[in-house]
Parts: C-alpha cells; structure tokens; sequence
C-alpha cells in the first residue's frame, strides 16, 4: 500500500513539474486619425455609427489569420483589446470626427440625437499569413426619418501589412479601416 501511494506521489510530482505555463497574450487596438481643432459653435448635424455588424466567425477577442481556401488559424495569445465590432465602431468613430470636424460624430448614444446614421456591415476582415489584410464592407447613410436609405454603397480594400505579424496586421486593419472612413466621409459631405 505504501509503494502505491508513493507511486502516486512520484507521478503526481512528475506531472506538476511537467506542467508549464501558457504564453502571455497580447492585445492589440487600431490607430486612428488624428482629430483637427473645430471652430467652436460650427456643428453642422450630428451623425451616428450604428453598431457594427460582423460574420460571426470575427466575434471572437482571438485573431484569425487565413492560411488556405478553406482553413484558418485561431491566434490563441494574439487578441483585440475590447470585442472587434465595439472596436471598428469606435475606429470608425474617431476617424469620422477627424475627416468631418464640423460634424458631431457619435458612436454610443441613444438613436434619435442624429441627423443621419452610418449603417455598415462588414462582410470580410481576412488577414493572410503573407500579411494582406482585406476588408470588404456595405454600407449606407439613413437620414433621420427615412424607413430605407437611398443608396447602398461597397468599400473593398486590400492593404498589405508590413509582414504577417500580428503588430503590422493591427497596423494594416488600421489603415483599412482609414479608406472606409474616408469613402464614408466623401458621401456624408455630398449628401448633406
């Protein structure tokens, strides 16, 4: 009995000491514009991002990374510092206000403050183990009011990440995210 229960200490022992520690994580946040000063007292409306609408393979905090037609790798330690729907909002957000300074841009407030709403659903945000990122979103403008907006409009990019690190895919997400913004931008000043 006494020769078991050392057995079973010894191999107890052994698997505590085999046991190691997992990698810390890192998280990762996209860049934005940098925001002008705005003349006091100049708004010209209020617009608001609705939220963000993503394949529900992307709400997940892991990065993905395509590695073939048919396969993905989940980057267990690589992750979005907050959810990335809440994080392509706020992104989109704060490079509205820097591309439109006269214009209120607002992200989180209740529906009903806004003179015209950004609806936008991202269909694709692919990075590749090569490091090219893709973002492929439909998107429209709903002036306060309007039942179904007037246009639907597509932005698709491609932006090549410095390399397949996590750091230059944040980087290249980043910049995506920027020609978006500007091509939602360029509608909001003509449909004013």
């Amino acid at each position: 009995m006494r020769a078991q229960a050392r057995m079973v200490l010894c191999i107890g022992m052994v698997g505590v000491c085999c046991i190691g520690s997992s990698p810390p994580s890192r998280y990762y946040t996209l860049s934005t514009l940098p925001r002008p000063e705005a003349a006091a007292g100049t708004s010209t409306g209020t617009v608001r991002v609705a939220p963000v609408s993503l394949p529900e393979s992307l709400e997940r905090p892991q990065m993905l990374r395509r590695t073939g037609a048919n396969t993905v790798d989940v980057l267990e330690f690589e992750r979005w510092i907050e959810p990335l729907d809440v994080l392509l909002r706020n992104t989109l957000v704060a490079d509205l206000a820097s591309l439109l300074p006269a214009t209120d841009v607002v992200g989180a407030s209740a529906p009903g403050v806004e003179d015209r709403t950004v609806v936008l659903n991202i269909r694709a945000l692919e990075a590749t183990t090569a490091g090219e990122v893709a973002l492929d979103a439909v998107w429209f403008i709903l002036p306060r009011g309007a039942e179904a907006p007037e246009h639907t409009q597509r932005t698709s990019v491609r932006q090549r990440a410095a390399s397949g690190q996590p750091v230059d895919v944040a980087a290249a997400v980043s910049q995506a995210v920027e020609q978006l913004s500007r091509d939602i931008a360029a509608q909001l000043r003509t449909s004013r």
